[in-house]
């Protein structure tokens, strides 16, 4: 008997399905990590320019401002134990004598931005500075009771600051120049002072002591040394 012959279907080849391309949706999580790096990246640029901007102008130029560490130096190598220093830089001296056992600060009269900017006012009434915490002198009548109470005073200023009406200028400065004298002079203008010898002081700052001392006038009253220039208003430190 014969096979039987089965019909032969035909193959169908089937062509796979394309599929439509997917849609990228962004996580709202992803994107705010995102911006959130990117903002770390720039603000850390920024620091990272602005610390090599500094770097380039301490190498062309090591100190601003007035150097007052000839001056602090002069002073370390000579002060005796105990012996007060009343400076306008308090950070160099800390940085030379390495305490602020014998520091005092020599401010500005309160009503200026100097002092209000670099004192801080303590729970008893009194004023230290804000960075080392020394005692701070703010006006003319206790820079002239820190002059004469104190033997041996070391008093670290600059010119600049004897002129600037920020600092020093009026009573003040007055009574620095007629009650004490250069004892060293630094390039720059800084300079170490020590307390006149009686016949050498000018009257018309020991007049100006006693009347601050007496409550006669004040800082906010001032009596300004028309004996030196009237110097030109510099910017406040």
């Amino acid at each position: 008997m014969a096979d039987e012959q089965r019909p032969v279907r035909p193959r169908v080849i089937r062509t796979p399905r394309r599929r439509e391309p997917r849609r990228l949706v962004a996580s709202p999580h992803r994107s705010g990590r995102t911006l959130a790096i990117l903002a770390a990246l720039v603000i850390a640029s920024i620091f990272i320019s602005y610390d090599v901007a500094g770097i380039a102008d301490l190498q062309q130029d090591p100190v601003t401002g007035v150097d007052y560490i000839p001056v602090v130096n002069f002073v370390e190598a000579r002060k005796q134990p105990g012996e007060k220093v009343l400076v306008a830089l308090p950070p160099p001296a800390y940085l030379a004598f390495r305490s602020t056992d014998d520091l005092i600060f020599l401010s500005s009269p309160i009503s200026r931005k100097r002092a209000q900017r670099y004192t801080r006012l303590t729970e008893d009434g009194g004023y230290v500075d804000y960075w080392t915490g020394v005692d701070s002198v703010v006006d003319t009548a206790s820079l002239c009771q820190t002059l004469y109470n104190e033997p041996g005073l070391w008093l670290i200023v600059d010119e600049a600051r004897l002129n600037a009406d920020w600092a020093f200028q009026g009573s003040m400065a007055t009574v620095i120049r007629g009650l004490t004298y250069v004892r060293y002079e630094a390039e720059g203008g800084a300079m170490v002072r020590r307390l006149s010898p009686l016949p050498s002081r000018d009257p018309a700052a020991e007049q100006l002591c006693a009347e601050a001392q007496t409550g006669k006038i004040s800082d906010s009253n001032e009596i300004v040394d028309f004996t030196q220039p009237e110097p030109t208003p510099t910017p406040a430190p």
